[in-house]
């Protein structure tokens, strides 16, 4: 008898790693013209929605993740990194001297 659950292996995904983009637009048209010749002999279709859509629009409503993406936000303006080097050089001389006189 075993104290501990063994774990179990992980499953396989076969997820492709390369793709054809012309094959997959391919079958989307193929897939919306059976939908639509579904649609038009009057049968009962579920949608199946398109990943595509969906794709990116969680993050586009989470302030925190969405200011990361921002290409026209800068983090710290050039004027106050200049600043703050040159009080950190002025610290570090007072540490090594013990005066501010240069």
């Amino acid at each position: 008898m075993s104290f501990f659950k063994t774990r179990e292996p992980r499953r396989f995904r076969g997820v492709h790693i390369y793709t054809s983009e012309r094959k997959d637009k391919l079958d989307k048209l193929i897939e919306q013209a059976k939908r639509e010749e579904a649609i038009a002999r009057g049968e009962d279709v579920p949608y199946k929605p398109d990943i595509e859509s969906y794709r990116g629009k969680f993050g586009n409503n989470l302030k925190h993740l969405s200011r990361y993406k921002d290409p026209d936000r800068r983090r710290l303006h050039p004027g106050a990194a200049i600043a703050i080097i040159v009080v950190l050089l002025i610290l570090w001389h007072y540490c090594l001297t013990g005066s501010f006189h240069f």
